[in-house]
């Protein structure tokens, strides 16, 4: 919830006059959305089965929404969300970065220091940016592996102008790369918007040959593990500027305007959505 609500509904306002202003200017916006019950293929080493009721877009649909909400250069990157966006949407890219080794023991405690740590040293870039310093306060959920799903999963808590941002990130191990899943919700439907991403999450499969138990000798080996994963990634993602500034995580000053984008999707996204005929 934000401290700010004022902000929040300018903000709202917006992103409401953002959405119709791209509507009446193209209509097609989003040309295919795949609607439940469908297969969509991801990155042509996985499928992810898009249940009645929710909707995956293809990459250059993804591409032009994203662009629609200021967050230009979004490629190779599929959209899955509720029908309407309703709630919550996520996206998915994947990175062939060679196989993670899973055999490492997670100490939340000295991660977070670590990227309290790089934080501040991305604060600096900020400041000369002219952006809001983003300050990380801690874990909103901590990092934690499930060896059965190959998932590691976790969710920080910041602040940046008085308001909490929430970023929660899924990644998915496969024998020759990581899927990496962002959840884009409201911080008060959090624990609501995870739920139902993880029952959705269960209709998502690596490919025949590409599962992380079909590992063989010879494959690439990644050069980091699942700390490298969850520190690595956010270093990343803070050198990142413009396309990725709320999907990767610490470039989050973009958050404030997703998290009212949310709310305003629930108003006004559909009209984005080419209508399916009749």
């Amino acid at each position: 919830m934000f401290a700010a609500r004022k902000g929040r509904r300018v903000l709202a306002v917006a992103v409401v006059a953002l959405f119709i202003t791209g509507a009446r200017a193209d209509e097609q916006v989003v040309t295919d959305p795949h609607h439940g019950p469908y297969s969509q293929q991801i990155a042509s080493v996985g499928t992810w089965k898009v249940d009645k009721g929710y909707l995956a877009l293809d990459p250059a649909d993804t591409t032009r929404l994203m662009e629609k909400m200021q967050n230009p250069g979004v490629q190779n990157t599929w959209l899955y969300a509720p029908e309407g966006l309703k709630r919550w949407f996520s996206v998915i890219r994947y990175e062939d970065t060679g196989h993670v080794k899973d055999d490492e023991t997670i100490d939340p405690a000295a991660i977070l220091e670590q990227l309290k740590k790089g934080g501040e040293l991305t604060n600096e870039e900020r400041r000369k940016r002219g952006w809001p310093e983003l300050h990380l306060i801690g874990w909103q959920v901590e990092p934690h592996y499930e060896p059965d799903t190959k998932r590691l999963s976790w969710a920080t808590l910041s602040e940046s102008n008085g308001e909490k941002v929430i970023n929660y990130t899924t990644k998915v191990l496969s024998r020759t790369g990581v899927a990496t899943v962002t959840l884009v919700t409201d911080p008060a439907n959090l624990d609501q918007s995870v739920a139902e991403l993880k029952a959705q999450l269960d209709g998502f499969a690596f490919n025949p040959n590409q599962t992380y138990a079909e590992f063989r000798d010879g494959d690439k080996i990644a050069e980091y593990g699942l700390t490298g994963l969850i520190v690595g990634g956010a270093a990343a993602a803070a050198l990142k500027t413009g396309a990725w500034k709320w999907v990767l995580g610490i470039l989050a000053a973009g958050w404030k305007v997703v998290a009212a984008a949310v709310v305003a999707l629930l108003a006004g996204v559909k009209s984005l959505f080419k209508r399916r005929s009749a």
